[in-house]
């Protein structure tokens, strides 16, 4: 997950258990980008609310009124908006096919190939005023077993009401192939940062196509993404590295040649210095 509007971020985090299920939600005063793999443990369901209308899922916008309904172990590239807030409901997956088999009479292959996003207003309220109750409530009373069988029968219960079924189109399997390939050999390289004709060997695109899917996916050029990438990674060096005067070896570690355009770039990320991240760390030890 790394910062996309500069500035110092704020990340508001909460959660509880019900059973075996968990409730989460979060929100963020900076725009976010997160990336990377779900759980091969849980079917997640998220409810669009006004709150969160105008982030993108997998290059997609999502709209107020919308169900995400994410399959574990996918892969996740999500862009949410400053401000914005979403809730989450992740039902274990046993549970989950459990359910639809002895409640619904199918699948959970049948009901959530891949992904999809549903649209009912309606139900997504509904949902939503769940995670919300749950989430305001003490998580104290949610430890039994039954208490997650009942949440999650009433959850999926809702979900198959709801209408308008969309699948992803298979031309944006391909993007997020692109993109899933590219990004995990700039990962693997952030002190030696990957040129474009790399990541075109790598991914098998060409540069439109490359730039085209890493526009759509994660709003960002394979440039931009990389130079993100770097100072997070810089930042967690600082950090890790407070009691040393390393802030100017640390951006050369990572392929910034020029300690002042460094610098530069840190300060419009982060809302402050390298520097200053070090000395205010080093001070709150």
């Amino acid at each position: 997950m790394t910062q996309s509007d500069p500035g110092p971020i704020e990340i508001v985090l909460s959660a509880t258990c019900v059973g075996d299920c968990l409730v989460y939600g979060g929100s963020a005063n900076r725009t976010l980008l997160c990336s990377g793999q779900r759980s091969d443990d849980f079917w997640t369901i998220s409810p669009i609310t006004h709150s969160g209308t105008g982030s993108r899922y997998r290059g997609q916008q999502l709209d107020e009124g919308e169900i995400l309904l994410l399959n574990p172990g996918g892969d996740v590239y999500q862009q949410v908006a400053a401000g914005h807030r979403q809730d989450a409901v992740s039902i274990p997956v046993a549970l989950a096919e459990r359910i639809l088999q002895a409640e619904h009479q199918t699948s959970a292959e049948d009901v959530w190939k891949r992904w999809c996003v549903r649209s009912d207003p309606r139900i997504t309220a509904h949902v939503a005023r769940i995670a919300q109750m749950l989430l305001s409530e003490s998580s104290a009373g949610h430890a039994r077993t039954r208490a997650s069988v009942d949440l999650a029968g009433k959850i999926i219960a809702l979900v198959q009401e709801a209408r308008q079924v969309r699948h992803a189109p298979s031309s944006l399997a391909q993007r997020r192939r692109i993109v899933g390939r590219a990004e995990a050999l700039i990962r693997s390289r952030l002190d030696n940062p990957p040129s474009v004709i790399e990541l075109c060997e790598a991914t098998h695109a060409s540069r439109r196509l490359l730039f085209y899917a890493f526009r759509e996916l994660l709003g960002r050029s394979p440039y931009a993404h990389a130079k993100v990438l770097r100072l997070h990674a810089a930042r967690r060096r600082i950090l890790a590295r407070r009691n040393e005067r390393c802030v100017q070896q640390i951006g050369f570690d990572l392929g910034f040649w020029h300690s002042g355009q460094f610098a530069i770039d840190y300060a419009r990320l982060f809302g402050e210095s390298p520097s200053k991240t070090r000395l205010d760390t080093q001070q709150k030890s």
